[in-house]
């Protein structure tokens, strides 16, 4: 089974199954898939964070695939426009935003090179990266039809909440008129933007993607396609170089783990945010939730105090070096951590963190094949439609992920080469040592809180699938504030403005995507009815 926003690429991992493919082979068809389909959100020129469970061994590794920062400097202007951070653990803020939009916000992809990777070690043998990458290519060749989930961006983007031009975070429309290849492959002829049902059609994607079939994913970084790359990123001052691009590794790490009830919870190190959602899980578990009513008034207090703790430990993980990653695990993981926070939730004491903004960039997909092998990926090119940088010829846009580090020296975020994004946290829980659940989701601080409570839903009220990545979600990660989906009662919402909270309504928490394998061998699906709702089943 394999579970993702968009409907088309879990058809293609569906169709990969059928072909004798496993869960490494058809992730990696899907995820391809997920880039022309949903080309405002993830790519070729993305970040990637690949967590695999090996049915044969009972081991997993964590692909890093995150983009990195390249070796050259930033300009000095950067400086001396500097105005500050837009919200905790999101952007940084400069009066020109040449670090949000155009060539010089672009980080080093890697999500080729993890995808390549991953099948290279751990695909089947049945079937050839051409044949994986088929599906993209067809899909971008001959069109497919834009289906709601992503016409809600374009909608969006142009005119609604969440495209809402604000410092830092520059409008997609911004981004789309960057460069004159944006701006022609994801507007219409006539400057209108893509609605459901309309038909998009991207061939020079499509012969990008071919390269790539045809020549392996080495040739993004050292073949005619990086030669390409490098050409126009030269020509506008881009900050990595061909050295960079070339020296580009995928980086093997230990998955984290912490105990939760009777599970195994494993998740992605840091910069990753795999260590909050441990972190919260392991504060949780001092209190019976399961004794509280879904979603009442005591629930939600309780969990938003947690996830208020962790944000305020975890503010650290952006930009952190990779080398000071399992201090910082080690520290918010100590049993005195989770001691300190459970007395100050006890005694009602108010957790202070500066909250950060929503951001929809992002996808994820989970599959489990019929050996036990599991994969959750998580993959993106930044905020809505990236840097909107495209390269003339290549048909996809790049990332945007410099924006998150900070362009003053001598800070821990500072922006220094080699450095990797953190954000995602692909997951993977264990019952008895077998594969339980895989699970991840898209949405940048959204999807830590969101994650968290999909699997409580999950292992602590034993919810179907489907509903527990469905019920109402929220999310607090800022002084006394819940943002509450509008399913939640008027009287939920004053209730827990008596408790001293302040509450917002928000549409947006998130899109998980899990599957989860029953002590039977049967798959079910969670779907987060917030995506496309993408399921592929086989047979």
């Amino acid at each position: 089974m394999i579970v993702c926003p968009e409907p088309p690429a879990a058809r293609a991992g569906q169709d990969v199954f059928a072909a004798g493919g496993n869960a490494v082979d058809a992730a990696v068809a899907a995820a391809f898939c997920q880039g022309v389909t949903n080309p405002l959100l993830c790519g070729v020129g993305g970040t990637a964070l690949f967590h695999y469970y090996d049915a044969a061994t009972r081991r997993g590794v964590v692909l890093n695939a995150e983009v990195a920062i390249g070796s050259r400097p930033v300009p000095s202007a950067w400086r001396e426009e500097y105005v500050g951070r837009a919200e905790t653990v999101g952007r940084y803020i400069i009066r020109s935003e040449a670090n949000q939009v155009g060539h010089q916000s672009v980080m080093i992809p890697g999500f080729v090179r993890g995808c390549w990777t991953a099948f290279n070690r751990f695909g089947s043998g049945h079937l050839t990266w051409a044949e994986l990458l088929a599906p993209a290519i067809r899909l971008a060749r001959e069109g497919f039809e834009v289906y709601p989930y992503i016409a809600a961006f374009w909608r969006d983007g142009v005119g609604g909440d969440a495209g809402d031009a604000r410092p830092g975070y520059p409008g997609m429309v911004t981004k789309l008129t960057a460069t004159p290849d944006a701006r022609r492959l994801y507007f219409k002829a006539d400057g209108s933007p893509f609605r459901a049902g309309d038909r998009l059609v991207q061939p020079e994607y499509a012969d990008t993607l071919e390269r790539l079939a045809l020549a392996g994913g080495d040739d993004f970084y050292t073949g005619e396609l990086a030669r390409r790359i490098l050409e126009a990123f030269e020509r506008h001052a881009g900050l990595f170089s061909a050295a960079d691009l070339a020296d580009y590794a995928v980086r093997d790490e230990a998955p984290l783990r912490a105990r939760y009830r009777k599970f195994d919870v494993t998740s992605t190190p840091p910069p990753s945010s795999g260590a909050q959602l441990l972190q919260m899980l392991q504060i949780l578990e001092r209190f019976d939730v399961k004794a509280l009513e879904h979603d009442s008034t005591a629930y939600v207090d309780l969990f938003a105090r947690v996830q208020r703790a962790t944000f305020s430990d975890n503010v650290r993980l952006k930009g952190i070096q990779a080398a000071d990653g399992p201090a910082l695990a080690a520290e918010v993981l100590d049993g005195e951590r989770t001691d300190y926070w459970v007395d100050r939730i006890l005694r009602g004491e108010r957790i202070v963190v500066r909250g950060g903004a929503v951001d929809p960039g992002t996808t994820h997909l989970s599959a489990i094949d019929d050996q036990g092998n599991v994969v959750s990926f998580t993959h993106s090119i930044g905020s809505l439609a990236g840097s909107g940088v495209v390269v003339p010829g290549l048909g996809f846009l790049f990332n945007n992920f410099l924006g998150h580090f900070n362009p003053l020296h001598g800070q821990p975020d500072s922006i220094e080469p080699g450095k990797r994004l953190g954000g995602g946290l692909p997951s993977i829980v264990l019952r008895d040592g077998s594969p339980y659940l895989a699970i991840g989701a898209p949405g940048g601080s959204r999807l830590i809180t969101s994650v968290a409570q999909v699997v409580v839903n999950a292992l602590d009220f034993d919810m179907p699938m489907e509903q527990a990545v469905s019920v109402p979600r929220f999310h607090s990660e800022e002084e006394q504030l819940v943002f509450v989906e509008p399913a939640f009662s008027e009287t939920i919402v004053a209730e827990l403005e008596s408790l001293g909270n302040t509450v917002e309504r928000s549409t947006y928490m998130s899109r998980v995507q899990a599957v989860r394998a029953t002590e039977n061998g049967e798959r079910k699906a969670g779907a987060d009815p917030r995506g496309g709702g993408g399921v592929g089943r086989w047979p």
